[in-house]
């Protein structure tokens, strides 16, 4: 079924809020650090994405705890009442100046394409949000967001499997243990209602998942911590990630990095689950 989208390119929103410090900490802890964080710190990279939350009513919410399409996401749909599927596909930065804790700043979101697509698994439709991050009116984050919208199920779900051939580990790695409570607590700090970060039942009755998903967003920060503790002195300008499998719980997998800039991250058997790229 073929949907015309383009009186929903541009749409756009906004939302300022105070780059609190308790958050932040808050993140610190999840990552089983010390809360060593105080106002006029520079809030590390991709740590905005704790800020700048719709406040959604339930009653707008979709099924899989995302609000409903047809708000500002346009109303995608593949030919039936179904919703789709949505996953976090990846995205990319550029990190202009830094955003400090305790200042007050504004994120505006604008729906900046759509594209239909016909995937290996079916009809597929891409969505890419651009967010642009501002302190009293200077830009300092820009970000690209892409977000796929999938067929929904027919029949039993398949069980999500990961086919390609381990890939070796990097100069530098750190290896993470992901267990439901990281996932509560990432899912509580973003303010991300997707069901298959800690509904189980829904993971495998409606996505064919064996668990809990750990998020993209937070495998795509811990890459981006990775490097920041290899390098604490280099100023980071640009960084890209792309989801290529999911990881689940609860299995252990690991993030890397290389000199030229070229980040991953493995599963528990060595097979590459995000890549991803920083420029200094």
């Amino acid at each position: 079924m073929t949907h015309n989208y383009d009186n929903w390119l541009g749409n756009t929103q906004s939302i300022t809020t105070t780059l609190n410090v308790e958050t932040a900490n808050l993140m610190q802890v999840t990552l089983n650090r010390a809360p060593t964080l105080q106002t006029g710190d520079v809030l590390p990279n991709a740590w905005h994405w704790m800020y700048f939350h719709a406040p959604t009513k339930a009653e707008h919410l979709g099924v899989e705890g995302h609000p409903e399409l047809g708000r500002f996401i346009p109303p995608i749909s593949f030919g039936d009442e179904r919703p789709p599927r949505r996953m976090w596909a990846g995205g990319s930065f550029q990190f202009l100046k830094p955003l400090r804790l305790g200042v007050e700043a504004t994120k505006r979101s604008t729906v900046k394409s759509i594209t239909p697509k016909q995937g290996r698994s079916g009809a597929l439709v891409f969505v890419v949000v651009e967010h642009e991050v501002s302190v009293d009116g200077e830009t300092c984050v820009l970000e690209d967001q892409t977000i796929v919208y999938r067929e929904p199920l027919d029949g039993p779900p398949q069980a999500a499997t990961n086919t390609t051939d381990p890939v070796d580990a990097g100069a530098f790695s750190a290896k993470w243990q992901p267990d439901p409570i990281m996932l509560f607590r990432y899912s509580a700090l973003t303010f991300n209602g997707h069901r298959i970060h800690y509904d189980v039942d829904f993971c495998r009755e409606h996505e064919g998942y064996p668990n809990l998903v750990v998020h993209g967003p937070l495998i795509a920060t811990l890459i981006l911590d990775l490097y920041q503790h290899e390098y604490p002195d280099k100023v980071m300008k640009t960084y890209s990630y792309r989801a290529r499998s999911p990881l689940f719980i609860p299995n252990a997998f690991d993030v890397n990095g290389s000199t030229d800039g070229n980040g991953w991250a493995r599963n528990h058997l060595g097979q590459l689950a995000m890549t991803a790229e920083v420029g200094y």
